[in-house]
């Protein structure tokens, strides 16, 4: 309904709208409706989705290796890597792309904490390989704690961990493959060394889409009574240090 005020129209008429603007009576036409997505909006949204929920997933599985401890922009760095994942081959169709058809290897190097890059409190680089049934083998070559490692102050122990985890992403399923520490005692200033050692990760027949490995440090001081974890948000290195799509799930 329209009245007229001192001379203007005001009000609603159909789909008409009346006002007053200063001296002037404007006269607008209301949307009759929501503006329609484009198939191409509607495809680039699905995939977005997609990489959003993936995200999600990689996220709550490696709470193990980063511990709720990273930057706040974590969720939204691995989105959009994920997307990258998704447009790794260049052949799938928009809106119906997936994880197991993209390049998973793009992952490789994600820092779960950019802050802290893990490579630069490790000094040296595991060699990761997968065999054809995605077992996973983590190659680790001799090193020294003092010189291969960086050691904050106050620190008596420092652990490497190693992560494996398999995904489902259709199904937004994960489970941990394996999981190994070393622990490594700081006690003195004296380089301890270790050999080089190769780590074997058995997937027992099952079938995943991919997977991760990650690699992540803890900082501990021990004492005869307690020990403390040193790590913070700005002291958690922990990172994906290798991807993979087995070949019987692509």
């Amino acid at each position: 309904m329209a009245v007229i005020d001192n001379g203007y129209l005001r009000g609603q008429i159909g789909n008409v709208v009346n006002r007053k603007v200063g001296t002037q009576n404007v006269v607008q036409t209301k949307p009759t409706g929501k503006i329609r997505q484009t198939q191409w909006t509607e495809a680039a949204a699905s995939d977005f989705g997609t990489a959003s929920s993936a995200g999600s997933l990689i996220r709550r599985a490696f709470i193990v290796a980063h511990r709720k401890v990273h930057d706040g922009q974590m969720h939204n760095r691995l989105v959009k890597l994920m997307q990258r994942v998704l447009r790794g081959n260049g052949k799938a169709t928009k809106g119906f792309m997936q994880v197991k058809d993209g390049n998973i290897k793009r992952l490789v190097d994600f820092q779960f904490n950019e802050k802290c890059h893990i490579y630069d409190y490790v000094y040296f680089d595991p060699k990761v390989s997968f065999d054809e049934v995605g077992n996973t083998y983590i190659q680790l070559p001799a090193f020294e704690t003092h010189r291969n490692l960086y050691v904050p102050k106050q620190c008596s122990h420092i652990v490497l961990k190693f992560d494996v985890i398999g995904f489902n992403f259709p199904r937004k399923s994960y489970e941990t493959i394996g999981s190994h520490e070393m622990e490594l005692p700081l006690y003195d200033r004296d380089q301890k060394e270790y050999d080089k050692q190769t780590l074997l990760f058995d997937t027992k027949d099952k079938l995943f889409d991919s997977l991760l490995v990650s690699l992540s440090t803890l900082y501990i001081y021990k004492n005869r009574t307690y020990a403390y974890l040193l790590n913070d948000e700005n002291l958690n290195p922990a990172g994906i240090i290798a991807a993979f799509n087995p070949k019987k799930n692509q």
